[in-house]
């Protein structure tokens, strides 16, 4: 019986430890696989014309915010003294005029040049009564928002400002007229152009997001005050390099992430309805409420809820709260389209 056992033990064959060519065989099983993930990938962002758009016209901005900052060094050259506008807002205002101007070369380089294509849908009218129910709206959506700021005291109204004379009623009118043109701009861009509606669900998702991350980012390609008295032709470039490599320290996270959600809520909108119109009227009520409300409040530095990343540093409005509340609203505005597709089914 010894025997036996021991000539059947023999026979087993004892585990040997994967020797390194045995891992590399694992390895080179595995690179087919890897291989057709990245083709897939490269597939989607170079071959996609949705991902086309969305980084030519990402390459767009960056071009013209560096021609800005080549144009106006060479001019601010001439003069003995910077003007009243300083450098770093002329290169800023000069990018965002380069691209107005150039857009439709660009929109009809791909293919874009179509009214119906970036969002502009309805009739004239029917356009600006969407964008006053989208301003409207934003009002209502907003308002738990300022109502949760007052109660945690993260920021408190200042009541002194608010004198209803004629100067307050000129500010209001002037606010609302930056907040549209902002939102004209940002939207005819970020969710006009970039976005368009694709037969594919995946490839809709990753545009919406990618679009809403660049919409994120590009708010904080901000050039600092340049008070140098020497100005040389490549100063606002070189100001322009040194906020894309320290890009990391420069943005703001929390920020950034509401902008994100934010610019995701709009561009769901955009594709749901494949009109601008909403997304326009949602925009110029966030930013009018933002730039209305820290006009007329200040920050409570004394509240738990203020050093407590409830608020951003980056403008003391945007940040962990309001993405929070972006979020509440992102979900349920998604829930009521699922319940709506859900009853068209059965239908």
């Amino acid at each position: 019986m010894v025997r036996k056992e021991r000539l059947e033990l023999s026979r087993v064959t004892p585990l040997v430890p994967k020797t390194s060519a045995s891992t590399n065989s694992a390895t080179l099983a595995t690179l087919p696989i890897k291989l057709i993930h990245y083709i897939i990938m490269i597939y989607i962002i170079y071959y996609n014309n949705d991902m086309k758009n969305i980084v030519f016209f990402t390459i767009y901005i960056i071009f013209f915010a560096i021609l800005s900052s080549l144009i106006f060094s060479l001019l601010y050259m001439q003069f003995d003294e910077q003007p009243m506008i300083t450098l770093s807002k002329t290169i800023k205002y000069g990018a965002i005029l380069m691209c107005i101007i150039f857009i439709v070369p660009a929109m009809k380089y791909r293919n874009l040049y179509n009214r119906k294509l970036i969002g502009y849908l309805e009739p004239k009218i029917k356009f600006i009564t969407n964008v006053l129910k989208g301003f409207l709206l934003s009002l209502i959506f907003m308002l738990p928002l300022l109502i949760l700021f007052i109660s945690f005291d993260i920021r408190n109204i200042n009541y002194n400002l608010f004198v209803f004379d004629k100067f307050f009623i000129y500010t209001l009118i002037f606010t609302l007229f930056i907040s549209l043109l902002i939102s004209f701009i940002e939207e005819s861009f970020f969710r006009g152009i970039m976005i368009q509606k694709s037969n594919n669900f995946l490839s809709t998702c990753i545009v919406i997001l990618l679009s809403s991350l660049i919409y994120s980012l590009f708010h904080f390609l901000k050039i600092p005050l340049i008070i140098d008295e020497n100005i040389y032709w490549y100063t606002g470039l070189r100001e322009f390099i040194s906020i894309i490599t320290n890009f990391y320290n420069i943005i703001t996270l929390d920020a950034a992430c509401t902008l994100v959600l934010f610019g995701i809520l709009l561009g769901t909108i955009r594709v749901k309805y494949k009109t601008i119109s909403y997304c326009i009227g949602l925009h110029t009520g966030f930013v009018f409420i933002i730039k209305t409300f820290k006009q007329n409040s200040s920050v409570n530095y004394e509240s738990v809820y203020s050093n407590s990343y409830m608020i951003s540093s980056y403008d003391h409005f945007t940040g962990e709260l309001a993405s929070i509340w972006i979020t509440v609203v992102l979900f349920c505005y998604l829930l009521v389209i699922y319940h709506k597709m859900i009853y068209h089914k059965k239908l």
